[in-house]
């Protein structure tokens, strides 16, 4: 039977606690490691650098296999960026 983690109920606090510690060693990371991942493990703290986000994880599973991480792109909002293009239809779509 599964346990629930009482101090990382839900993914969003899991997210808050990586931004939390991301928060504390941003400025190191920024300076020198720009545009890289890092996957911050919530429970302890450490981080784990990769040069893509598969890269990170990878440092980071294989140095604490039972971690739990919250994976950020040193120097941007988030690990990814994400957008769409919505292109209105011609009045005559239906036809087309």
């Amino acid at each position: 039977m599964a346990t629930m983690n009482t101090q990382f109920p839900n993914p969003k606090a899991i997210a808050a606690a990586g931004e939390d510690i991301y928060k504390s060693i941003q400025g190191d990371l920024e300076a020198s490691h720009r545009g890289e991942f890092v996957a911050i493990n919530v429970r302890t703290k450490s981080y784990y650098l990769g040069d893509t986000a598969e890269e990170a994880l990878e440092n980071a599973k294989n140095a604490e296999p039972s971690g739990l991480f919250h994976l950020i792109r040193v120097g941007f909002s988030g690990a990814f960026q994400i957008s769409y293009a919505f292109e209105k239809p011609s009045s005559d779509w239906l036809s087309q």
